[in-house]
């Protein structure tokens, strides 16, 4: 199951106990999601959610009492998810639009209407129920979990729609709880998007997701270690490859002050180290200091080391 369908899942078990959390979760579902024909009287929703098919049956059974009609579609072969697609008709359309400020009367008429219904989220428990149905609708994230492509995916959570004043409008609403979201346009639908990864943390934690909070603050601390431990790695390897280069340099040049001069030629503090390096070719420097039968410090070593290489340097020359 993907992280998307875990969080909708857990705000769908979020209990939704009076009527005007009721109303908000409802308008913000059916702003997000909602195919709407005002004069054939006809609000098609489709979700993959069976959970949120169930709920809205409900509610409509609640307030309305009225039962929708209900088809449940084949799984895609790519998605590989069912669908349920539910259709409201007739006087209960009209109703529920006015009740979730989706339609207002204008002019003696009814229109659509795009902008989120202040009225309806005056109370921070109805502003959480507005973002619920909203996520629910068309709320979706990237983020894998427990995954093996973990390392290549950011922290990402967005609302997709065609309606710009709808997402213009739920940014506002998170941004009262100082979420920050940004805004834009993607092909034929805007985007509202939550990047940070503290940010998504706060989102889930607003709409009362508490274990998809956990299970990404988990996820935050597996990539944090894995990326401590692959920086580790890194800098040993770098170490090791270092280390390996410098004593072949060293080996190389007092073969070659053997060859032209032969080492007996050298002080005898450089014959040492030369004696020294010659018995141990793969040795770091401080495995040399260590195995030194002579008293030197790391860094005299390298000095005579470095000296060393010089010396082979002008016999080239």
């Amino acid at each position: 199951m993907s992280f998307s369908k875990e969080i909708k899942k857990e705000i769908l078990a979020f209990k939704l106990d009076d009527d005007s959390k009721c109303l908000a979760f409802l308008s913000g579902f059916l702003n997000s999601s909602a195919h709407v024909d005002i004069n054939e009287k006809i609000i098609t929703l489709t979700t993959e959610i069976e959970e949120a098919s169930i709920i809205l049956k409900s509610l409509l059974k609640k307030f309305y009492g009225y039962t929708p009609e209900t088809l449940s579609c084949a799984a895609h072969q790519i998605m590989r998810d069912n669908y349920y697609k539910i259709t409201i008709s007739g006087e209960t359309s009209i109703r529920l639009l006015l009740d979730t400020g989706c339609a207002k009367i204008d002019n003696g008429s009814i229109v659509r209407n795009f902008d989120v219904d202040e009225y309806l989220i005056k109370e921070p428990d109805t502003l959480r129920a507005f973002v619920q149905g909203a996520f629910v609708g068309c709320g979706t994230s990237s983020i894998k979990i427990d995954s093996k492509s973990r390392l290549s995916t950011g922290y990402h959570l967005e609302f997709a729609s065609k309606n710009y004043a709808f997402l213009s409008g739920l940014g506002h609403i998170l941004a009262q709880f100082d979420i920050s979201a940004k805004l834009v346009k993607r092909k034929n639908l805007n985007i509202l998007y939550i990047k940070d990864a503290e940010q998504v943390s706060n989102a889930l934690a607003l709409m009362g997701a508490n274990e998809a909070v956990l299970s990404l603050q988990n996820e935050m601390a597996t990539r944090q270690l894995r990326n401590k431990v692959n920086r580790q790695t890194n800098c040993v390897s770098a170490n090791i490859e270092k280390t390996v280069s410098a004593s072949i340099r060293q080996n190389d040049a007092i073969e070659l002050i053997v060859q032209k001069i032969g080492l007996e030629s050298l002080p005898t503090d450089l014959q040492n180290v030369a004696l020294l390096r010659i018995a141990n070719p793969e040795e770091s420097l401080e495995e040399l200091v260590k195995l030194a039968t002579f008293k030197i410090t790391k860094s005299a070593l390298n000095y005579r080391l470095n000296k060393l290489i010089k010396i082979a340097d002008k016999l080239k020359e």
